[in-house]
């Protein structure tokens, strides 16, 4: 019960207590003042009536006397009136029921009035000629007290209902401060840090209200903190000083997630570039120089890479980078080699006899974990420094597997759209709570038949992306929930493109799907890229907004390639967030990826955010996430993707 309802409860149970104590005490002491009256009343007209009777009771003319008593009887406001002679004998002898037909009998009952007489005596001289008793009528007394007992009942209801609309309004406004409170709790939750300006004037709340302020600025403080010093620290172990591309460390990293991870792109293309001799640029020229000349060779690869956000770019050592693009075709590929190539070329060196420029390139149509394709695109430099001077070498890994266009890979994914062969993977992740492991969801790997062979994300939604077809999928995506709910696994995870939250179309699909479904709705965890924050941070919040106004759930994969990926945190609903595969792969030897995991399930603490991992795949990796206080995760060592879905 609120403190609200408390204050409200114990200050009208106060007033009702004092009002039903006032109405008995008033009630009551009405009763005895009508008694007395009464009393006094019947013992005047009995002392009234001895001495009007005297003349009559000593001729004993028994006509006269009944005239006389019952001219005072008939009057009804006596109950009996009695005559006796010495003896005691009833002479005469008047009465009247006491039925009330106005008065409730139960009020009666439970408020009786003792029946108030008067007695005297009827003498002549000094002779006694008997006795005479009246007992006044109690009726007009209850009459009384009933009209009474009802204006007061109904002044006390008006009373008690003013009292607790008053009270209501009065302690609104006295515990506003707490609902503010409250709500700042609730916002700090939501990584969110408001003060409030207005302090209450109520001197007890004014001074919670400030030190609750000044809990809010040391809580911002050690959250923007330990935020910032997390970002310190993930640039300076996956980012180049000089250049702001990642390091060496990063890029494999990445590169052996992406090729071991069946979302990822099944091909793509390896360079390996070298330009120049960056020691004979720093003895000439100085350091400076040397720097300016690592920026502008990162400036043309970005640029020339344009905004491709799968690409990956690092700076390995001295004057040697790695570029890798993922989803391109073998066309496409030396298309890129060659434009990369002739831009470097191109560009205005200080000193042209010292900018030799190499690019070996390595196509790979499909993509597998443990194949060494850095050493091939070694050789494919080796290849291209063969040349002397300048040149480039492109190769391709498997040279009998023929790639497809992009058209003919347009043409493939709108085949399987238009026939809906769109198959349901089920892979489980798993919440461990006190050591004890649950699951928490079943994530959804969607599969295309393609020629009649079942195919994985990682075949077509690379180049799907690129053709602008995720909001068509995920649309189908939305179709087969509503024609497999009955037979869906209890809670579900969905991946959603970046592409398919900026359309307004799919937007519009999605929101008349969870108006159909609302009981569906708290059962999906909507899952995004941890990227699309940086570049679709209003999508995403609006997405946001939506899908938990319905009940459901919000998360990001691929967590922690991005380092502004962290700001977000502070603001936005997040519910879960999975830690990129490329920190789990060494995480049971890699001190830097431990480090990092746990400054971020730190951070999550703060946001109330459940920590995941991806990629899950040996026992070593599982014991030393939960030693980390990763709060769950995937792999195929948890899991590997059924058409089956796991039930708890």
């Amino acid at each position: 019960m609120t403190l609200h309802r408390r204050l409200m409860l114990a200050v009208i149970s106060l007033i009702l207590f004092l009002l039903i104590a006032n109405l008995l005490i008033t009630t009551y002491n009405a009763r005895l003042n009508i008694y007395e009256q009464l009393k006094v009343h019947a013992q005047d007209t009995a002392t009234s009536l001895g001495f009007s009777l005297s003349q009559a009771a000593l001729d004993q003319d028994d006509v006269q006397m009944t005239l006389m008593v019952d001219a005072i009887f008939d009057r009804g406001y006596y109950r009996r009136i009695v005559f006796r002679d010495l003896e005691g004998n009833q002479k005469l002898q008047r009465e009247l029921s006491l039925e009330m037909s106005d008065v409730p009998s139960w009020f009666v009952r439970w408020l009786p009035i003792p029946e108030p007489h008067g007695v005297a005596q009827v003498s002549s001289g000094w002779n006694q000629l008997g006795e005479i008793e009246v007992v006044s009528h109690p009726g007009f007394a209850y009459r009384d007290l009933w009209r009474s007992f009802k204006e007061q009942i109904w002044l006390f209801l008006v009373t008690a209902a003013l009292c607790y609309g008053l009270l209501g309004l009065g302690l609104r406004y006295v515990l506003q401060p707490l609902k503010q409170v409250e709500q700042q709790a609730d916002a700090i939750c939501r990584r969110e840090f408001p003060v409030q300006d207005n302090l209450p004037a109520i001197p007890e709340l004014r001074r919670m209200v400030v030190a609750m302020n000044r809990m809010v600025d040391k809580v911002k403080a050690m959250f923007q903190h330990q935020v910032e010093l997390n970002e310190h620290l993930y640039q300076q172990l996956n980012t180049d000083p000089v250049t702001g591309l990642a390091n060496r460390q990063s890029f494999d990293k990445r590169f052996s997630s992406y090729a071991s991870s069946e979302k990822s792109a099944s091909s793509g293309v390896l360079m390996l570039v070298q330009a120049g001799d960056l020691l004979a640029i720093n003895r000439g020229g100085g350091r400076q120089e040397g720097d300016d000349y690592l920026c502008s060779i990162a400036e043309c690869l970005m640029a020339e890479l344009g905004d491709n956000e799968q690409a990956i770019v690092s700076r390995h050592a001295g004057a040697d980078f790695a570029v890798f693009v993922p989803a391109l075709s073998e066309v496409e590929s030396q298309e890129l080699m060659d434009a990369l190539y002739t831009s470097l070329q191109e560009m205005d060196w200080a000193n042209d006899d010292l900018q030799a420029v190499f690019i070996g390139a390595l196509y790979i149509p499909k993509l597998q974990d443990g194949s060494n394709f850095m050493a091939l695109a070694d050789t494919a430099l080796s290849q291209a420094q063969s040349e002397q001077k300048s040149g480039c070498y492109w190769h391709k890994v498997d040279k009998s597997e023929r790639t497809l266009s992009a058209h003919e890979w347009a043409d493939l994914i709108k085949r399987g759209i238009s026939e809906q062969s769109l198959l349901f993977h089920f892979q489980p992740v798993w919440k461990v709570l006190h050591g004890d492991k649950s699951l928490l969801f079943n994530e959804v790997m969607i599969r295309m038949v393609v020629d009649g062979h079942e195919r994985p994300a990682g075949f077509f939604m690379p180049m799907a992306t690129r053709l602008n077809m995720l909001p068509a999928i995920d649309i189908l995506v939305l179709q087969q929930l509503e024609d497999r709910q009955d037979d869906l696994p209890e809670h579900l995870c969905i991946n959603l493109s970046v592409a398919s939250i900026e359309d307004e179309y799919f937007i519009s699909r999605l929101q008349a799907f969870l108006t159909q479904y609302p009981t569906l709705a708290p059962r999906l965890t909507f899952e995004l890229p941890a990227n699309s924050l940086s570049f679709a941070k209003k999508a995403v919040r609006t997405f946001a907004e939506l899908v938990k106004g319905y009940g459901a759930s919000l998360s990001l994969h691929h967590f922690g390639k991005g380092s502004s990926e962290f700001d977000y945190l502070q603001t936005l609903p997040v519910d879960y967030l999975k830690i990129d595969r490329c920190f789990i792969q060494q995480v049971d030897q890699d001190a830097d990826a431990r480090f990092f995991i746990r400054s971020l399930v730190s951070i999550a603490e703060s946001c109330d955010v459940t920590i995941l991992a991806e990629g899950v795949e040996t026992r070593e990796q599982w014991q030393a996430l939960i030693e980390l206080g990763v709060m769950g995760g995937q792999g195929y060592w948890l899991g590997k993707p059924s058409a089956d879905a796991v039930v708890a």
